[in-house]
Formats: C-alpha cells, sequence, structure tokens
C-alpha cells in the first residue's frame, strides 16, 4: 500500500472559518465541528464550565454554566453560538444537552441556514483569494450545476490539509505518541474537531485514561477531561442538527 506522507505543521494560520468548504470534502468542516471548536475554546478561556455527570441515571444530562453574561458583538458563526447560549440559559445560566439538542431542532432554519452560509462564505472566500475557480454549465438555455476546481494555489492548500488530517488521524491511531515535539496540544484538539475526528478521539479515550494520555503523551490531564466532558454536547447538536436538516428537507419535498 501506497504510504501518504504526513504533516506535523499548522496548515492554514488565518481565520479557519474561511477554509470550511475544503475541510467539508475531506469529511469535517461542519457546522457541529465548527460549534465543538467553539465550546472547547470557551472551556480553555474559562467562559464555561461542564459539570461531571455522576448521576447512575445513564441517561442523565450533562449541564454545562456560562460563567459570563457578556454578549459577542461582533458578526461571526462563534458571537452567534454564544449569545444562542446565552438566550436559552436560565436563571443560573446553565444548560443542559438534552436543552442544546431541543433548541437546535426548534429553530431548524436557523442553524440549516448557517451552516449553508458557513460553506458559501467560506466558497466565496477561495474563490476571491485564487484558491478556487467556478464554472456555471449552461445548455441552451438553462444553467445547469456550478461546479468548482481548485488552481494551482488551490490545490497546494488542499492536500496540505488533507495532509494534516491524515497526520491527526495517525495520531489518534498511536494514542497520541507523536515523533515530533507537540507545541499546543489545545490547538490540536481544536483541528481535531474541525476535522470531524472527535469521535476517534473519544472511543481512544475510553480506552487510555487522561492519565495515562498525561504521562505517555503530555497531553495535559485537565484537556483531556475537559475534552471528554464536551462529547454529550457535541452528540446533541449533532443530532439536534440532523433532525433540523432533515425537517427541512422533507418541508421542501412536501412543497415541490
Amino acid at each position: 500500500m501506497e504510504k501518504i506522507q504526513t504533516t506535523t505543521y499548522r496548515p492554514f494560520r488565518d481565520n479557519v472559518l474561511d477554509i470550511a468548504f475544503y475541510l467539508q470534502r475531506i469529511g469535517g468542516g461542519k457546522l457541529e465541528n465548527y460549534a465543538q471548536a467553539c465550546f472547547l475554546k470557551w472551556a480553555i478561556e474559562k467562559r464555561i464550565l461542564i459539570l461531571e455527570n455522576d448521576s447512575l441515571i445513564k441517561r442523565a444530562p450533562t449541564t454545562m454554566f456560562l460563567l459570563t453574561e457578556d454578549k459577542m458583538e461582533e458578526e461571526s458563526i462563534e458571537s452567534l453560538l454564544w449569545n444562542i447560549l446565552l438566550e436559552a440559559a436560565d436563571e443560573k445560566n446553565k444548560i443542559t444537552d438534552q436543552e442544546l439538542k431541543n433548541i437546535v431542532k426548534k429553530d431548524a432554519l436557523l442553524f440549516v441556514s448557517l451552516e449553508n452560509k458557513l460553506t458559501n462564505d467560506s466558497k466565496d472566500f477561495l474563490i476571491e483569494n485564487g484558491f478556487l475557480v467556478e464554472k456555471e454549465r449552461r445548455l441552451l438555455y438553462f444553467n445547469l450545476k456550478k461546479s468548482q476546481h481548485n488552481t494551482t494555489k488551490g490545490e497546494k492548500l488542499y492536500h496540505q490539509l488533507k495532509e494534516y488530517f491524515h497526520y491527526l488521524e495517525d495520531l489518534i491511531d498511536q494514542d497520541f505518541d507523536s515523533q515530533n515535539k507537540i507545541e499546543s496540544w489545545e490547538e490540536v484538539f481544536t483541528w481535531i474537531s474541525l476535522f470531524g475526528l472527535a469521535d476517534k478521539v473519544y472511543s481512544k479515550t475510553k480506552k487510555i485514561s487522561s492519565q495515562q494520555l498525561d504521562t505517555q503523551a503530555g497531553i495535559p490531564k485537565q484537556l483531556v477531561e475537559i475534552y471528554k466532558k464536551l462529547s454529550s454536547f457535541l452528540d446533541s447538536f449533532s443530532i439536534g442538527f440532523t433532525y433540523a436538516s432533515n425537517s427541512m428537507n422533507s418541508g421542501r419535498s412536501c412543497c415541490v
């Protein structure tokens, strides 16, 4: 089998929202992946605190506390997600994973539109900055589906992203035993989220303890614990979004 070359450096140093179109081609880049990256960022910044579920009830909800009531003013997906959580939280500034799922289900139009915006804004950025070319096929007077292909510049970036994706896959498979020094594990876990590889990490952490990962791979124990606690919120967001997307699609079908 041909070996796939891997890389250990960060493939894109600007706004990661701009490459959602490419990440979606690789397997990540969905709204739920960006939401998880935001949750991780907020937990690291101590904007949120996730309480461990100590209940004997298997499906008991996990709770997220919002540690600040400050709204985010800038126009971004991160700001919108944060402000949605602020509005949905109760008087004690807390929200459960089940409540998050219901919010995404209820506001189907908002969240599906947000993912479409994520994709289209990224595609527009890549076209405007010379990474991507879009062509529209025409047949007589009819406009057919648009197609995109990479420029030389775009092919280089896409290849770098795909290399990094394979590097992270290998890193997880090898129990995070890296041959190279990892400068920032927080950044690594952010990219794992963006690439849609979180489930592989959760499967791995069921077999290897946080203490082992800290001792053997040098991953801060607190970071692993935070990431594990986020799993229920990722699942809830994903389930809610799948329901929302299906409901929107069925609504369109009814009206055709």
